[in-house]
């Protein structure tokens, strides 16, 4: 049995190092590049084959279909077959070894399969149904939602999923312990990739703290071209895996490092300005510190009875303060609040140090910081900012040296200890004369009061804790973990209360939830009306619901499209034929065939093409800086032009004068040019697209479709429901039937039972898995999910390896910090 499991693993290994170089070799960008970063990826696997989780889950984001035009594959396939045929070779040479004695490191793979065999049989069937509704097989790199590989692309993930489970059981044969560690980081990983991403996108096109613009975050996620919530999900399903190294850190500085990737996390969640994310993203981390108590009281997050009540009542005052302050002293203000609060924390332990003497030198040393505080800001108008920094490097130096390890009020502590506790305290006195000076500065007259309310209340607080940390009686926990958790959740409080303080754009999609709802319910109600016999058992088919939108009979659900035409007469050349929607074609809703030009593309000045049209067409041309669907400055023309029935005309289109922004040094730029057809029903057939800058430059590649669809793809920026189902039961109900929805739910139910009240509660990997499993269902029941490839993968990788966990892993110890 030995040597045929090895056959079996280098046979697989083997085909799929072939469909991986048969992919790479016709990447539309660098086929060399492709093969060398897929060789990469194999050979590190097949080096160390029990780490594939880290070296794979972090690139999940990386997708270049707006560079590429590539719809039905894309560069996380070939990740995935990298890592296949890397984990299969290393097995066929007999890694990881005959099972050891104990119990299994997973669940046997004959239940797990029992679960999953209904859905992968629906999804098998569903694809079958898929291919026939779109007209038969037939194979195009270039195809995209309406042809039959979009339903291979959908069924794409559950094969991928299937194809790992193996190397993560042998991973876990292996090292069960350093397999639980590197999903931890995996999942780490991949939350770091999108956040870098979101914080570029947020400082290229609006500001770090600019929360009033129409502008939501889409990330790394390509696929929310057509809209859809791919960011809301990964963010839902790895926001939980900082929290886990958060609270396996075991020194100041890894506990740093994962609190820095937790407030990138953070941050990228509130600026999806996303209500179910607002809600996703607490669920998971709720449910993964909740389950991980349960199942381990002695490893909870923080020790102490009043851990607790301490961290809510913190956050409810900080909360309360800064929403009083912050319309008026603004973001400085907020930060400074932000300050003296981190310096509050840990203040009564160096309180409790004070003798009479030091307490006065503090006393006196404090007021001439704070009027020096004071005296600055008044004769310069940044001096308030310089004032508090200063006060704070102070307070924070001082109170690293009088709370070194070993220092305890109780016993005779050494003079520079006590002087550096008589300093914290002047620091902090001397911070909160200079907050009150931010907010004034900042503000003006009016921002006096709050300024100093807030200043008086945090005096009042640091007297009280310290006169009860001299008898003993802390008013919160010492430890330092304690304060750098409940500092990351004021950090989020005081982001939260900007994000509907800062700008009318969150408040204004609150207040719209109920009519919003109300949309959805129509919606949901109107696709489920298009099932009809058999459709209910297995649906309409994979990949089919955009296809399907039509059948309405509605002209919003008839969106536009584009096609590649043979072009006979032009000696077997291409061209393609692009259509308009039916719907309300203003406020940026058009139908866009997009191109990414160069990065330091400053003006676009004359676009000339071949057209083909039988009735008159309004064209819309525009070079944008833009990400994926929300446009920044524009360079934008459009013209009329006139019928010429069975005829190709040329045609050239002058742009309006204007210039794309720069890049930010060192951030890259991105801009894009688009055409769209402006009238309802427009259709041309358009070739031999020359896009020219002031230099008589050509911006475009592959402008004659030589090379199928590459480097083009399509978007639509405001106009996104008939491309989704936007609930997951719903997209599952219309696309693999009621076998479909029951099968999924069946895995998932089976899922999240065993790692919160079955067989694999107590292992340390479900408290994460349940969080992250939990939290990507709540996102769909607003959005599909499963119609984006890599959201599914994730969230199906995450369902079988919940389901593969172990009853019992005595020894195992959980995802520590490297």
């Amino acid at each position: 049995m030995a040597a045929l499991r090895r056959a079996v693993a280098g046979a697989t290994g083997l085909l799929s190092a072939a469909l991986l170089a048969v992919l790479a070799l016709h990447h539309p960008l660098s086929p060399a590049a492709a093969l060398a970063g897929s060789a990469l990826v194999l050979a590190l696997v097949a080096w160390r084959p029990g780490r594939w989780p880290l070296a794979l889950l972090p690139l999940l984001p990386l997708g270049l279909m707006t560079w590429s035009g590539w719809i039905v594959v894309e560069e996380f396939d070939l990740a995935v077959l990298a890592v296949a045929a890397g984990g299969y070779l290393r097995m066929a040479t007999g890694w990881p070894g005959p099972p050891g004695g104990g119990p299994p490191a997973t669940r046997s793979p004959a239940k797990v399969a029992l679960v999953m065999l209904p859905y992968a049989a629906s999804v098998l069937l569903s694809l079958f149904v898929g291919v026939q509704d779109a007209g038969g097989w037939a194979f195009g790199w270039w195809q995209g939602y309406r042809e039959p590989l979009n339903s291979l692309r959908l069924a794409k993930p559950l094969c991928e999923v299937l194809l790992l489970l193996p190397l993560w059981r042998a991973a876990c044969r292996a090292d069960a312990e350093a397999a639980s560690r590197d999903l931890v980081w995996g999942l780490a990983g991949m939350l770091l990739f999108v956040s870098l991403v979101v914080v570029w996108e947020r400082v290229a096109f609006t500001g770090l703290a600019d929360f009033s613009t129409d502008y939501r975050a889409t990330g790394p996620f390509w696929e929310m071209h057509i809209g859809g919530a791919a960011l809301d999900a990964v963010l839902a399903m790895t926001v939980a895996a900082a929290v886990a190294l958060l609270v396996q850190a075991r020194s100041p500085l890894r506990w740093g490092l994962a609190a820095a990737l937790l407030a990138l996390g953070v941050y990228a969640s509130l600026v999806t300005f996303s209500r179910i994310v607002y809600a996703a993203v607490p669920l998971a981390v709720v449910l993964f510190i909740g389950l991980r108590a349960a199942a381990a009281p002695q490893a909870g997050p923080v020790p102490g009875g009043r851990s607790w009540p301490a961290a809510v009542a913190w956050v409810a005052a900080f909360a309360a303060l800064a929403a009083w302050s912050f319309p008026t002293s603004g973001y400085r203000g907020l930060a400074a609040l932000l300050g003296v609060a981190a310096l509050l924390l840990p203040l009564p332990g160096a309180l409790a140090l004070l003798r009479p003497l030091h307490l006065g030198l503090g006393l006196l040393l404090g007021a001439l910081l704070a009027s020096g505080a004071a005296v600055l800001a008044g004769f310069w108008g940044k001096g308030a900012y310089v004032a508090f920094a200063l006060c704070f490097g102070i307070a924070a130096f001082a109170l690293a040296v009088a709370q070194r390890p070993g220092v305890k009020a109780g016993r005779r502590s050494a003079s520079p200890e006590r002087l550096a506790a008589g300093l914290a305290l002047a620091g902090f006195l001397g911070a909160l004369a200079a907050l009150v000076a931010v907010g004034v500065v900042w503000g003006g007259p009016k921002a006096a009061l709050p300024s100093a309310g807030v200043a008086v209340v945090a005096l009042i607080l640091a007297v009280v804790a310290g006169l009860l940390g001299r008898r003993g009686q802390g008013l919160w926990p010492s430890a330092w973990r304690w304060h750098g958790q409940v500092a990351g959740l004021l950090f989020a409080a005081g982001a939260t209360v900007a994000i509907f303080h800062g700008g009318a754009y969150m408040t204004q999609r609150m207040t719209s939830t109920a009519q919003d709802g109300e949309g959805r319910m129509e919606h949901w109600q109107r696709f489920t009306g298009l099932l009809q016999g058999a459709d209910w058992a297995w649906g309409k088919g994979l990949g089919r619901f955009w296809a399907r939108a039509a059948d309405t009979g509605r002209p919003e659900d008839l969106t536009g499209d584009y096609r590649l035409l043979p072009r006979p007469e032009a000696g077997g050349g291409q061209a393609v034929v692009l259509t308009a929607g039916q719907h309300d074609l203003g406020s940026a809703q058009a139908f866009r065939l997009s191109q990414r030009l160069p990065a330091d593309t400053r003006r676009a000045v004359l676009l000339t093409l071949d057209l083909r049209i039988e009735a008159d067409v309004k064209i819309e041309v525009e070079a944008c800086s833009r990400h994926l669907i929300y446009p920044g400055p524009c360079i934008v023309q459009q013209t009329v032009v006139k019928a010429r029935p069975g005829q190709w005309q040329s045609l050239q289109i002058f742009l309006r004068k204007g210039e794309l922004p720069a890049a930010r040094w060192p951030l890259p730029a991105l801009k894009t040019f688009s055409i769209a057809l402006g009238r309802h029903g427009n259709r041309a057939e358009i070739d031999n697209l020359h896009l020219t800058d002031d230099e008589g430059n050509d911006l475009l590649r592959n402008g004659d479709f030589e090379r199928g669809l590459a480097h083009w793809y399509f978007s639509s920026d405001r106009w996104h429901m008939p491309f989704h189902a936007k609930n997951l039961a719903v997209h599952l109900l219309f696309e693999q039937g009621l076998l479909g929805l029951l099968a999924f739910a069946l895995a998932a139910g089976a899922a999240l039972w065993r790692t919160t009240l079955g067989a694999a509660r107590r292992h340390p990997l479900a408290p994460l898995l349940a969080g992250a499993i939990a939290g990507a269902l709540l996102v769909g029941a607003v959005d599909s999910l499963l119609d984006m490839p890599r959201v599914a993968f994730l969230l199906l990788l995450l369902i079988a390896l919940a389901l593969a966990l172990p009853r019992v892993s005595p020894g195992l110890k959980g995802p520590q910090s490297p």
